[in-house]
């Protein structure tokens, strides 16, 4: 990922926060003819941060499964390089909001955002206890804020054996983590300020997200 140095997040409370928060993303690999194929798949990291000074860190490692129907997984042979790409909100941003537009035209409209890339290499797993495990982990993750959790070991356990059946999981080594949060770090306080004002006024919600996320960002 291309990543200007004014852009890169490299606080690993803020990376990892971020990813737990958008709890799923785009599971890339490339086919056996070279096509690139992608599913967006909810998914749990288990982050490590790796020593700064290894040759080949380990970040930890990512879990996730697809329907056995999805023919993306029949291309993936274990120790196959994958991406998992988590997005945040996005908004655009216009040239008016720069006060250097009125009086030089050197301004056009730009688009800011928050994104993280795992990189690593994939292990397919077809074993239903290890499946299972996946499943739960994932489940009890995302039921953990609701007031009153749905516990997976209340489900009817032949449905659930019948659905592992027709799952396919995946376990990431994580090799590579990079961040980028583009929220206009370049340009001067007052602009950061008048792109905020603007896009609080907007209609769309991610709008006003990435307003929140720039304010946050000026401190």
């Amino acid at each position: 990922m291309y990543i200007p140095p004014a852009y890169e997040v490299s606080d690993w409370k803020e990376i990892t926060s971020f990813v737990a928060q958008a709890r799923a993303g785009e599971f890339v690999t490339v086919n056996k003819d070279g096509t690139p194929a992608a599913t967006t798949l909810p998914f749990t990291w288990y982050p490590q941060q790796p020593d700064p000074t290894d040759p080949q860190p380990d970040y930890g490692r990512a879990t996730t499964h697809m329907a056995r129907a999805n023919s993306q997984w029949r291309d993936i042979e274990d120790g196959a390089p994958a991406l998992i790409i988590v997005h945040g909100p996005g908004a655009y941003v216009s040239p008016t909001n720069y006060a250097s537009t009125k009086t030089t035209g050197k301004n056009v409209g730009t688009w800011d955002y928050q994104l993280v890339h795992l990189r690593g290499t994939v292990e397919v797993i077809h074993e239903p206890d290890e499946i299972m495990q996946i499943v739960s982990d994932l489940q009890r993750d995302h039921e953990a804020e609701r007031e009153e959790p749905w516990d997976l070991a209340t489900a009817n356990q032949e449905f659930l054996q019948e659905m592992i059946r027709h799952v396919v999981g995946f376990t990431v080594k994580i090799t590579s983590v990079e961040a980028k949060y583009k929220l206009d770090q370049k340009n001067d306080r007052s602009d950061r300020l008048t792109i905020i004002s603007d896009l609080e006024k907007s209609d769309r919600p991610t709008d006003k997200m990435i307003a929140a996320q720039m304010k946050r960002n000026l401190g």
